[in-house]
């Protein structure tokens, strides 16, 4: 397999440390969401990475990240590391990233996942206090990392209570960003 090499912006380098947590928050254009599915793809190339792919609603894979993952994969040239199916993605290490909605999901619908490496909630600023409490335990594999990704709108919602607040949990790294940090920004936006 080739070498790859992969660029991060200067913004999003704290985010690449591990941490149990992790948050980017900021407006459109900041490319959060580039980041992330960057490093999800960086990650699966490295070593077998389950990964969920989370968002409040999610009514079809049409509305979901894995548009963006694919084509990062296709950015970085990394189509044979990978195996793209119509409700999932498949790493040449074995590993799998899939696309859930957490609305309807319970503790025991989501006990499945307690295995799983990374768990990405995009649009995190829709998440339900109700959601984060049912995600937090169960992502708990060993160096397991939870992502979020947000456009701030209220101080009161639940993702910024718990990730940009003056206490927020122990093993956490937030960055606040806009389209200024974005070297890749477009002349469109």
């Amino acid at each position: 397999m080739t070498s790859l090499r992969i660029e991060t912006a200067k913004a999003f380098r704290p985010l690449l440390n591990p941490a149990r947590y992790k948050g980017a928050r900021g407006g459109r254009g900041s490319a959060k969401s580039h980041f992330f599915a960057g490093l999800m793809v960086e990650e699966s190339i490295r070593s077998k990475m389950d990964c969920v792919c989370l968002r409040e609603t999610q009514k079809s894979l049409q509305f979901s990240v894995k548009k963006l993952l694919e084509l990062k994969i296709s950015d970085m040239n990394a189509g044979a590391y990978f195996e793209v199916q119509d409700k999932r993605i498949l790493s040449a290490h074995k590993g799998v990233i899939i696309f859930e909605g957490m609305q309807n999901q319970t503790a025991e619908s989501m006990k499945s996942l307690e295995s799983f490496d990374r768990a990405w909630f995009e649009e995190a600023h829709t998440a339900s206090q109700r959601s984060l409490d049912i995600l937090r335990p169960t992502i708990r594999k060993e160096n397991s990392e939870l992502w979020f990704s947000w456009n701030p709108t209220l101080k009161t919602d639940p993702i910024e209570v718990l990730l940009n607040s003056d206490t927020p949990p122990p093993d956490s790294i937030t960055v606040t960003v806009s389209y200024r940090d974005n070297p890749w920004l477009p002349d469109v936006l």
